[in-house]
């Protein structure tokens, strides 16, 4: 069985002044689940971030076979309104991620790109992989600090959905998953990050196929990423 991102959560501090931030970055009132960061994690020091959920058929079971491969659960279970159950867990490298099912309730469309940002991408492909029943695509090599940025599939066409990479190693760069949105005008969205109190991380960067990416962090720090297809 092969389970994908489904649903997309930012928690944050300021719901109101992040819905208007991303719907002026991406041009469209529709951006995911927008909710309150949760006072406990708060409490931890946690910054606002969004979370990604993975659809699977059988919650439980995908947890405890998470959890016996070094994953950490954060928190209790929990049910969104709808009352569809979801678990955080924080996975052995230190990204954090929700497993969810969401049989009979509606899912978000797909992202543009998800990118895994840890410290061994080829352990932590290796146990996505297993879990989650993802497959490798292409593998780019980006530099030698970087090393290998191993794309990955759970979709029946085999089209690539994501990477993984070994960037948690260095300065400045923790272990985490980074969503990136899908823009027709990259240069617009970047200044409208930067009119909206945001951060432009980097300059834009071409892929080898052509598509230009650049992550950020909006106004309230939370990390996410734009991509134009050429």
């Amino acid at each position: 069985m092969t389970n994908g991102f489904c649903w997309y959560e930012l928690r944050t501090s300021r719901p109101d002044e992040a819905r208007r931030f991303y719907s002026n970055v991406l041009g469209t009132p529709s951006v995911g689940e927008v909710t309150l960061l949760p006072e406990a994690a708060a409490a931890r020091g946690a910054p606002s971030h969004w979370l990604g959920h993975i659809d699977v058929p059988d919650l439980e079971s995908s947890v405890q076979r998470f959890l016996a491969q070094g994953a950490e659960r954060l928190g209790p279970p929990r049910r969104s309104a709808e009352g569809v159950p979801s678990t955080v867990l924080r996975d052995p490298f230190g990204a954090v991620v929700a497993l969810t099912s969401r049989t009979g309730h509606p899912t978000h469309p797909a992202l543009a790109w998800h990118e895994l940002h840890t410290s061994d991408q080829e352990r932590a492909f290796a146990l996505y992989s297993s879990v989650f029943g993802w497959r490798p695509t292409e593998a780019l090599q980006l530099s030698p600090e970087v090393g290998t940025y191993q794309q990955f599939t759970w979709r029946e066409d085999a089209r690539s959905v994501g990477a993984a990479c070994s960037t948690a190693r260095l300065p400045h760069i923790h272990p985490h998953w980074l969503f990136y949105f899908a823009v027709d005008d990259l240069d617009r969205a970047l200044a409208a990050v930067v009119e909206g109190g945001g951060l432009v991380a980097s300059s834009p960067h071409v892929m080898p196929d052509g598509t230009r990416v650049a992550p950020c962090e909006d106004s309230q720090r939370a990390a996410f990423g734009l991509r134009q297809r050429p």
